[in-house]
C-alpha cells in the first residue's frame, strides 16, 4: 500500500527557504563583486589604450551599444572624518578663535546613537562544513 505525501512543517520550509535563499544571495554577491572587479580591470586597459593611441574621442560600437570615454565628477562620501576636516576648514576660514568643530561633532553623533532603531534580523553561523538543504520547489508560503 502507498505511503501518503508527508504533512511537512511550514516553518521547516520557511528555515530551509531561508537558508537557501541566503546561501544564493551570498554566491550571488561573490560572483558581482568578481564580475566588477574584472570589468574595472578591462575598463582600466581599454582607458589606457586609447589615451596611447591618442583616441580619446572614439566611439566604439559593439553589440548594439557604444562606447566612449567621459569624465564624471565624483564627489567624496560625506563621513565624519571629512565633515571634521571640512569644519575646522570652515572655522579656520572664518577667523574665528573658537573652534566649535569638536561640540557640532559631538552633537552629530548623539543625535546619530539616539535615533538608532534596533531591527531583529537572522544571522546564520557555520558550524561546519554541511550540504546546502534542497532547493524549495516553490516560492514560500506567505508568512501568516
Amino acid at each position: 500500500m502507498a505511503q501518503p505525501p508527508a504533512i511537512e512543517n511550514p516553518f521547516a520550509t520557511w528555515v530551509r527557504s531561508w537558508v537557501h535563499y541566503d546561501n544564493l544571495s551570498n554566491n550571488y554577491g561573490k560572483q558581482a563583486t568578481g564580475a566588477r572587479k574584472l570589468r574595472d580591470e578591462f575598463e582600466t586597459k581599454i582607458i589606457q589604450n586609447l589615451r596611447a593611441n591618442n583616441m580619446e574621442k572614439a566611439t566604439i560600437q559593439v553589440s548594439g551599444a557604444k562606447l566612449g570615454l567621459v569624465e564624471e565628477r565624483c564627489p567624496p562620501s560625506l563621513s565624519i572624518p571629512r565633515l571634521e576636516t571640512y569644519l575646522h576648514s570652515y572655522f579656520q576660514q572664518k577667523g574665528n578663535h573658537v573652534d566649535e568643530t569638536d561640540a557640532i561633532l559631538r552633537y552629530i553623533k548623539l543625535q546619530k546613537n539616539a535615533q538608532t532603531v534596533p531591527v531583529v534580523k537572522l544571522k546564520k553561523t557555520s558550524l561546519t562544513a554541511t550540504a546546502l538543504p534542497p532547493v524549495p520547489s516553490a516560492p514560500p508560503a506567505t508568512l501568516k
